[in-house]
């Protein structure tokens, strides 16, 4: 009875050392992962990378620092994309004189048809293009429309998306821009709320 008693607690012991010790390795796998240093330096990189733009001169994400910017990803053939507009042109037109920027970035898309579709609608805030896709793939783009909100600094803010529900730094599908709701949201970051 002794002998079971103790054989228990030694049983025990090595099942709590096994614990612990799978908790420090886990905590080990965890400071392995990328400095946050690390993805300054390429969220700084991607910002000041210039773009060629649908106006015909050159503009980076940095030039806009200092602001809060709303960056659309689009393509010209993307039918959501086209219906968006409207609503980030309204949005610009809300916003004038403040410290808040609309820029579309082009992508999946060949630059004489992003250009004209830029003429054709009309579009009234900057345009890059990407057609190598360098800001799609930095931040992930998969599918369109999409867009970002970026802090004065250039960083992607991260919200509670209302169509999903998700927390997430990605609005993934069209949405209507100059609605009660995310105009309230812009106002908020513009008034640094």
């Amino acid at each position: 009875m002794i002998f079971l008693s103790l054989s228990k607690n030694r049983s025990r012991r090595f099942f709590l050392l096994f614990i612990f010790l799978s908790f420090l390795a886990s905590c080990s796998s965890l400071s392995s992962a990328p400095e946050p240093d690390a993805n300054s330096h390429a969220l700084l990189e991607i910002l000041q990378t210039n773009f060629a733009t649908s106006a015909g001169g050159q503009k980076s994400l940095s030039d806009l620092q200092g602001r809060i910017v709303l960056v659309n990803f689009f393509a010209s053939w993307c039918a959501e994309c086209a219906q968006e507009v409207s609503s980030l042109k309204n949005l610009v037109t809300s916003f004038e004189g403040t410290d808040f920027s609309v820029v579309g970035v082009a992508v999946f898309d060949d630059p004489v048809n992003a250009k004209q579709f830029v003429s054709r609608l009309q579009i009234p805030y900057p345009v890059l293009l990407d057609p190598a896709g360098e800001l799609k793939q930095f931040f992930s783009i998969k599918e369109l429309p999409v867009t970002l909100i970026l802090d004065r600094e250039g960083r992607p803010l991260q919200f509670q998306d209302p169509k999903t529900g998700a927390v997430t730094a990605k609005f993934e599908g069209g949405r209507r821009w100059d609605t009660a709701q995310p105009v309230e949201m812009i106002a908020g970051l513009v008034e640094g709320r």
